[in-house]
């Protein structure tokens, strides 16, 4: 390249240069993104409907995936919640009972106000799927069904 007086050619190259090291830095960037994602938990709402009646309430199922290895931190609900494991198992402690792993197909309650201690994937190779069934006042938000603790 001529550094005296840098003719077209040369600034084309130096551009291209320029946009493949942005590219590769961007690439980068997503894939180490999305190797996080993948080591974090992630709910997923899959149907919410108004039950008839006073007060007003509405029931939610919300889908929840465990990548190997991966749990949600401990958290309470302000109305009870049932968990029923779709797929791989989960290791649940709500409040003072012993840590039990709960397979495909097993469910559990967990009781207003509780403190949901741990909720992980035990597994280091199969990613974990539970449903998650809340009912709770009409309207309630997705931070008021799981408050962290």
């Amino acid at each position: 390249m001529n550094t005296e007086n840098p003719d077209r050619r040369d600034c084309l190259s130096f551009a291209l240069i320029a946009v493949a090291l942005a590219a590769g830095g961007t690439v980068a960037a997503a894939q180490s993104s999305d190797a996080q994602s993948a080591k974090r938990s992630s709910r997923r709402e899959v149907i919410k409907q108004r039950l008839p009646g006073d007060p007003a309430r509405e029931i939610s199922l919300i889908e929840v995936d465990y990548p190997p290895g991966t749990g949600s931190p401990a958290h309470a609900h302000a109305n009870g919640v049932m968990a029923y494991v779709v797929s791989g198992s989960i290791a649940s402690q709500v409040g003072d009972e012993p840590e039990r792993t709960y397979k495909a197909g097993e469910a559990w309650w967990e009781p207003v106000g509780a403190v949901h201690r741990v909720s992980r994937n035990p597994s280091s190779t199969e990613p974990a799927k539970l449903l998650a069934i809340y009912i709770a006042p009409e309207g309630a938000a997705p931070a008021d069904l799981m408050k962290p603790v």
